[in-house]
């Protein structure tokens, strides 16, 4: 079943894409993006800066409260990854068959003796295989950090006790990031200005839903994976985001008839950023995201149990995968809200393959999906940033017209 976006006329659409390409925006963002390097981050830390790898998602404010830049783990594998794979493989006998991810990590971390950054910080209630290969970290000479494993997945079960633990363990990552326990005022102005940002974000993907055609797949990935770690500028990531909503107001003002497929796309970027073309290009369109969350933090209580109130909520919503130690049951019910939001049609499910848990999920979310009449496709990549196959091209637009 088709959906109608709201854009301009068909002549206008060419001016509005031409615009697009040269837009104040979406040049902003993509230098944004361009800029958030490992490279930069080097030099930030040679000059005297701390960062951590990890640390990139719900527990940003508690870092930046610490003056520390958070690192997403996927620069890892920005380039030369089968490099790393292979090292996982032949060095430290990982199999072949298992996840790119977890074999490429300690294989670049091997890699990268020469590199500035040499702490970890990572969660206890993420995936077991992540929580094995950082054993093999710390032997690599890595300082290793592990928040100690929280899970509450119903309302009974976030008790008092338990928050208060998840929040003394946020304090002993403080202490082992900067020496002292974190500056609370400090860290409330975090959690405001990540509200503000989750704000922006919502407000771009609002929007968005008139036309999502206006702002492609790709460039809307790029904002929701700046809610993790605001890519090291949060100041600039909000000019950007202001820059967006502006253009976003202006080019969904006019309605149109133009017809698309709406998608959710759980799991990821659906391997590379072609596979997101792909999907562009094929009549279809990305309504609902389970990516990153954009839910707000409490401002009305202390900040450490703010933070660890937000982490257990989103456990229970299903949101944020196994970064915040998700059941993997759980999530299918958070795409359930977002297809009946959006008026998805289908369902992407995409996981890496070899991966434990979302081998779990995917067939959780087949069979459920399923019994609710809504069509669902599971994709599998790996971490390379290698253009997806002519089988994965083909699945993809041969579900896309089956829903037509």
């Amino acid at each position: 079943m088709l959906m109608t976006a709201n854009s301009s006329s068909p002549a206008d659409r060419r001016a509005v894409g031409e615009q697009r390409d040269v837009s104040e925006a979406r040049v902003a963002l993509e230098a944004l993006v361009v800029s958030y390097s490992l490279e930069r981050i080097e030099r930030q830390v040679a000059e005297g800066a701390s960062a951590v790898w990890g640390g990139n998602s719900w527990d940003t404010p508690l870092l930046y409260a610490c003056d520390t830049i958070p690192v997403g783990i996927e620069g890892l594998w920005r380039e030369d990854s089968r490099t790393a794979e292979s090292l996982g493989e032949n060095m430290f006998q990982i199999p072949p068959e298992y996840c790119s991810m977890v074999k490429t990590i300690i294989g670049r971390m091997h890699l990268n003796k020469e590199s500035q950054i040499r702490r970890v910080l990572y969660f206890g209630a993420t995936c077991e295989p992540i929580n094995n290969v950082m054993e093999l970290v710390k032997m690599e000479g890595y300082d290793t950090f592990c928040i100690e494993n929280v899970t509450a997945f119903t309302a009974e079960e976030k008790r008092p006790e338990v928050v208060r633990f998840l929040a003394s363990e946020l304090q002993r990552a403080a202490i082992w990031l900067t020496g002292s326990p974190v500056d609370e005022d400090r860290l409330r102005e975090e959690i405001r200005r990540k509200n503000e940002i989750s704000r922006k974000v919502r407000q771009v993907l609002d929007l968005r839903l008139r036309d999502p055609f206006v702002l492609g797949s790709v460039p809307t990935l790029h904002v929701l994976l700046g809610t993790s770690h605001l890519y090291g500028d949060p100041a600039e990531f909000g000019r950007v985001l202001d820059l967006l909503i502006a253009e976003l107001e202006e080019a969904t003002r006019v309605p149109t008839t133009r017809t698309y497929i709406p998608l959710v796309l759980a799991g990821g970027g659906a391997g590379s950023a072609d596979t997101l073309r792909v999907i562009d290009e094929s009549n279809a369109a990305i309504v609902g995201w389970v990516i990153a969350g954009t839910e707000l933090y409490s401002e009305d209580m202390p900040p450490l149990e703010a933070v660890a109130h937000y982490v257990l909520d989103a456990q229970a919503r299903g949101e944020l995968g196994e970064g915040a130690g998700t059941s993997a049951t759980y999530r299918r019910f958070h795409v359930e809200r977002i297809c009946r939001a959006t008026g998805a049609k289908g369902v992407i499910a995409s996981a890496i393959t070899g991966c434990p848990y979302g081998s779990v999920v995917q067939q959780t979310e087949r069979d459920y999906f399923k019994g609710l009449g809504i069509p669902i496709i599971s994709l599998e990549n790996t971490i390379h940033k290698e253009r997806p196959t002519e089988e994965q091209i083909m699945r993809v637009r041969t579900f896309v017209e089956m829903l037509s």
